[in-house]
């Protein structure tokens, strides 16, 4: 009996604890979605209805809600382009984070509406520093729209909190000809009305004249932070007169009704009155031939300067050709002397022998001895060079002309250049008397008359 009240008492304790656990939708500290009818009243055909949709979310957003647009039956559903308001709330003692869109909601009927279940995905961190994707559904918010006066049978009315008509043309209406066009301009400037919402004007057709209406120019007045305030249209019109006479143009007039009010308001821009006179006609009666137009004189003093200025002109340009011919000359010859010097012819020695080439290396070593007179090169080395210099130059030369053997060195091409060098630096030193000249060579042919001196002949 004890065992039996004993389970009984935990039931009862286990059911007042569910009994206490708080409800709602932060229970769980799940997300949740808010709708809230924004604008109070009497709600109107015609009328923009503003329906705040509030997203919360357990800590914060990783990823913002993305608001659908939806659809909804008989009504233009909008959604203004300003960013969401952030919120911070407390609900049963768990900190949520939000973020508030607002709808813009213009009923074309008259009825009951209900927002339909569309889906709001987002993410949060549920856990801190966490990425959790979540979703939540529109609320169905409910709300009834009556029929704006004027507009009969439950057909939109014209809803809106002000609105202002304004006309302009392009030129004097009272200054007209047969054949001209007039320009007329309307601008709807409706406060609490989308654009799109303004009804169209009607500029009327006067007898006797054609009427080409434009397409018209829609746009939104908005506060800094990118709110709604007032829907402008401007509508423009050409009136074409083909006629002489009196014209009117109709009053352009716009009915709204005023749901702060309750009254039906009216706007209206005035007739505007045309005056068009006869087109102008050419006189066509005889009369004395018009005198022949006289030619200007001929001014000297133009042409003058025009020819001084021609020739100088000229003249600029022949010295300049020329002078440019004379650099061209100039920087050519200063390169054939730079190719031709005997720095140039040196400098492709110590080129040789960083490329290791022995063949090339002779026959610079060659042309370098040719061009600054000291042929032989041995002779120039015995007196400018050091010991190894000589050394290495002759290693180089059996290397060059001798018979190939497989215990022979190869040509140090460092040291080779490094000696040559030094050598080329006292033979600058020296000074240009200090070159060596080649040594007369023998005639080609032997002159047989000279007197040959022979040895005696040993019996």
């Amino acid at each position: 009996m004890i065992r039996v009240v004993t389970g009984v008492s935990a039931l009862m304790l286990a059911l007042l604890a569910c009994l206490l656990m708080p409800a709602g939708p932060a229970a769980a500290a799940d997300p949740f979605a808010r709708a809230t009818l924004a604008t109070k009243g009497t709600l109107y055909t015609g009328q923009e209805v503003h329906i705040d949709v509030d997203v919360f979310v357990p800590n914060y957003f990783l990823a913002p809600p993305q608001f659908p647009l939806f659809d909804l039956s008989g009504a233009v559903v909008t959604i203004p382009d300003g960013r969401g308001m952030n919120l911070n709330e407390t609900v049963n003692g768990e900190s949520f984070s939000g973020i508030r869109k607002s709808y813009v909601v213009t009923p074309q009927t008259a009825g009951d509406y209900t927002l339909p279940p569309a889906e709001i995905p987002f993410g949060y961190a549920a856990v801190p520093g966490q990425l959790t994707e979540g979703k939540v559904t529109l609320p169905p918010l409910k709300f009834t729209v009556e029929a704006a006066p004027g507009g009969a049978g439950g057909e939109a009315g014209v809803t809106a909190v002000k609105v202002t008509v304004d006309q302009a043309l392009d030129r004097d209406a009272s200054g007209l000809h047969a054949g001209d066009a007039l320009v007329r301009t309307i601008t709807v400037r409706a406060e609490g009305l989308d654009a799109m919402m303004i009804p169209e004007p009607n500029f009327g057709s006067p007898v006797g004249a054609r009427v080409y209406v434009h397409d018209p120019a829609l746009s939104e007045e908005r506060t800094p932070r990118g709110e709604p305030v007032a829907g402008i249209r401007k509508d423009a019109a050409t009136y074409v007169f083909a006629q002489a006479g009196s014209y009117r143009l109709p009053a352009i007039d716009v009915e709204w009704f005023d749901p702060q009010t309750g009254n039906i308001e009216q706007a209206e821009a005035p007739m505007v009155a045309v005056t068009v006179a006869a087109a102008p006609t050419v006189d066509t009666a005889l009369g004395p031939p018009a005198p022949e137009p006289q030619k200007p004189p001929f001014d000297w003093q133009l042409w003058a300067g025009v020819g001084a200025a021609t020739v100088i002109a000229a003249a600029l340009i022949w010295l300049a050709a020329r002078l440019l011919n004379r650099v061209e000359s100039w920087g050519e010859a200063w390169h054939r002397h730079r190719l031709d010097s005997e720095r140039e012819y040196f400098r492709r020695i110590e080129q040789a022998c960083r490329d290791h080439d022995l063949t090339r290396l002779g026959r610079t070593l060659d042309a370098w001895s040719r061009k600054t007179g000291n042929a032989p090169l041995s002779r120039w080395l015995d007196r400018f060079a050091d010991a190894a210099t000589q050394r290495l130059f002759a290693e180089h030369q059996r290397l060059l002309y001798g018979k190939p053997s497989e215990g022979r060195k190869k040509t140090d091409f460092g040291a080779l250049r490094s000696g040559l060098r030094n050598a080329r630096r006292n033979w600058l030193r020296s000074g240009p008397s200090a070159t060596a000249r080649p040594a007369a060579l023998p005639p080609l042919n032997p002159d047989f008359a000279r007197p040959v001196n022979r040895l005696p002949l040993q019996g």
